[in-house]
């Protein structure tokens, strides 16, 4: 049976021709194109061209030839070595191709000018001119490498014009050099407290792009932290340098430019994290290390929402921000299959139940509302962390109308705020379940599909998505270890027990009742203060202006500053164990990037995953179309025909184009109107940024 093209790579070839570039098959194996490619250098292909190489050659990757057909040239650095002479020697350009090893560099032949083929221009360095080619994304290496493109300035119409010296050779001008380093003058001088971490951890990320070994990025570290103000301790640089090590060198650390150009997010498997949210030092980070360990897969991202969620059990009424909040945190990670997400389900059990807070561990089913109730209602079993496998099916079988667990949302919601209140259930027979205080902390996991299509509008709008953190990710599976060390580490049970056993004051002026604890306030330095009150005045106002749609937004707007200032209080903790005493801005500033970034996941997912009904469905599938083809599309736009041709299958062209309207009526999609050099009209799509 003959193999089908990849739609994406057909795709993206005939989006390249349309912008011009003349286009080749080539094998992945050695890059040699599949057809004999004279006539290509002096006239493009057809549409009928492309769709033929595909069907003929299936796997074939994308190339675009050099020189004056397309108008562009190539400069290929591959390798660290490349990188730096190309960040020193060549002007900024506004479209590079990420490779295996390096960076092609995109540049526009200037008028009148020819650029040949140069090979080693510098070291790791050659020229794809007049004649030449050169792989193009979304292309796959050999090893399953691929390609991506990074934009900077207006990308393509940014294309900067550049002539090496006699359209080639060595390039030998004396430019003043512009050190790579990154914050030079604050490594090498002291770093403040609040930006430790951060930098150490991009400065790793850097050193090691530099081909130098483990042990001499170590030291080099270790001589930058010890110069912090304060020093940076070892016990919090070592799991810095650990997650440093997890990145490859071109993932980690590309910089592209005449001064130096970080990247905002690090690239975890096709996710991007912002790298500070995945390295929050501390105890925090000693957990993520921990289940890395001790797991056949696992990824930072899941294993820090578990972390988050198990550190803010343990502290369960022992800590509050100054308005009363406590730490309790419910989390659910959406993940495929074997992505990492389940890899705390098999590791925090075994740690807590070697730790004085062994008796937190809670049911792992949810079966009733009483039945939780009746737990916490336990001496002892107050405080309890609850890890849910398959929540996205627990939420489906509650809507069932004969389900005895059909009320548990609404006791979570309850449950959430009330932490220092009673709960009270009553019989008709007279009997009652009475909870004095609890502290109920959880986290779930699920396949993204099978969490969102349980949910409808009207339960997004009822508060209890607003109550959980969605820690998302679409990444692909890693590969399984083949050997794991199960590993105690009686520093973190240590720190477990010691947080566990902080002496709390009880208030006992409540009659009858039983006594209820009074957590310690930790409160925030003025700067950090006044960074938080900052922050949360965005989100305040967001809440505001979503109030009347009725869709939920406004209620997961509403709840990000608590949820801040818990992540916030909990990385304190972490920081610094049973003595903290202040949040500082370092704490608040991960605190607020991480719940950026997991809300904003959060409002996409709904409006692209939550409906009521079909036509809302459909256009959730159009919009959600619409921004996968703007992340692999080189246009960052997609045409009606992809979308025809991927995610609406099955919708008429009629129903489509309704839609689509309708789309655009709202402000939720634009489209503009182009006309390729084969003269043809173009209409493409993009989604409006989320605001």
């Amino acid at each position: 049976m003959k193999e089908c093209p990849s739609e994406e790579m057909v795709n993206a070839a005939l989006e390249l021709l349309d912008m011009g570039f003349s286009i080749l098959p080539v094998k992945r194996s050695d890059k040699r194109p599949y057809i004999k490619w004279e006539k290509y250098q002096k006239s493009h292909p057809t549409d009928d061209d492309i769709i033929r190489w595909w069907n003929s050659w299936p796997h074939a990757n994308i190339a675009i030839i050099c020189g004056k057909i397309s108008g562009i040239f190539c400069v290929d650095a591959d390798g660290p070595k490349g990188i730096e002479w190309m960040n020193t020697h060549l002007p900024k350009t506004g479209v590079y191709s990420i490779t295996k090893k390096g960076i092609h560099a995109i540049y526009k032949i200037p008028k009148d000018s020819v650029i040949r083929n140069s090979v080693r221009l510098a070291p790791e360095v050659d020229i794809r001119g007049e004649g030449g080619y050169f792989v193009a994304p979304p292309s796959i290496h050999e090893t399953g490498h691929q390609y991506r493109w990074q934009f900077l300035m207006d990308g393509w119409d940014d294309l900067a014009e550049y002539v090496p010296p006699n359209g080639g050779g060595n390039l030998n001008v004396d430019l003043s050099t512009i050190s790579a380093k990154l914050d030079t003058d604050k490594v090498s001088t002291g770093i403040s407290k609040g930006e430790r971490n951060v930098i150490l951890f991009k400065e790793a990320c850097r050193l090691r792009g530099k081909n130098l070994t483990e042990d001499e990025i170590w030291l080099l570290l270790k001589s930058f932290a010890d110069r912090c103000d304060p020093p940076y301790p070892e016990s919090e640089l070592l799991p810095t340098f650990k997650s440093a090590l997890k990145y490859e060198p071109d993932e980690a650390q590309i910089v592209i430019s005449d001064e130096t150009v970080e990247p905002e997010v690090c690239q975890y498997e096709n996710n991007d994290v912002p790298c500070e949210v995945l390295n929050p030092g501390g105890l925090l980070q000693e957990l993520i290390d921990y289940i890395e360990i001790n797991s056949t897969v696992s990824v930072p991202f899941f294993s820090l929402a578990a972390a988050v969620t198990l550190l803010g059990n343990v502290a369960g009424q022992k800590i509050q921000t100054e308005t009363g909040l406590r730490t309790n945190i419910y989390s659910i990670a959406l993940g495929y299959s074997g992505a990492g997400k389940n890899a705390p389900f098999s590791t925090f059990p075994q740690l807590l139940s070697r730790t004085a807070a062994a008796r937190t561990i809670g049911p792992t089913e949810l079966t009733s509302s009483t039945a939780i109730l009746r737990w916490l209602s336990q001496p002892g079993s107050e405080v309890t962390f609850m890890m849910l496998d398959e929540i996205g099916l627990v939420l489906k079988g509650l809507k069932k109308p004969d389900s005895a667990a059909s009320d548990i949302p609404r006791l979570f919601i309850k449950l959430f705020s009330a932490t220092d209140r009673p709960e009270i259930k009553n019989y008709a027979n007279g009997d009652a379940i009475r909870v004095n205080w609890h502290h109920l902390a959880m986290y779930g996991a699920s396949t993204p599909e099978r969490f969102w299509e349980s949910l409808t509008g009207g339960e997004v709008a009822d508060g209890f998505l607003a109550r959980v953190l969605i820690w998302e990710s679409h990444h692909d599976a890693p590969f399984p270890k083949s050997v794991i060390s199960f590993h105690s580490s009686p520093s973190i049970e240590k720190q477990i027990s010691d947080i566990f056993q902080i002496e709390t004051k009880m208030d006992t002026a409540n009659g009858n009742l039983s006594a209820i604890p009074v957590p310690k306030i930790i409160s925030r330095t003025n700067e950090a203060q006044e960074m938080f009150e900052t922050w949360a005045r965005g989100y305040h106002s967001l809440k505001n202006r979503h109030k009347t749609v009725g869709d939920g937004i406004s209620s997961i707007y509403g709840r990000a500053a608590e949820h801040a200032a818990k992540m916030a209080l909990i990385h304190a903790l972490s920081k610094c164990g049973v003595g903290v005493k202040k949040v500082d801005t370092d704490s608040i500033e991960w605190a607020c990037k991480t719940v950026d970034y997991l809300i904003t996941n959060t409002i996409i997912q709904i409006q692209e995953n939550v409906a009521d009904n079909e036509i809302v469905r459909w256009k959730q599938k159009i919009v959600k179309g619409i921004r996968k083809g703007m992340q692999r599309n080189i246009t960052n736009t997609i045409s009606q025909r992809e979308l025809m041709q991927r995610e609406c299958r099955g919708l008429t062209s009629k129903d489509l184009n309704q839609y689509l309207k309708d789309l655009i009526s709202t402000g939720e999609i634009g489209a503009k109107e182009e006309t390729a050099k084969n003269g043809r009209k173009i209409i493409s799509y993009f989604v409006a940024k989320i605001v």
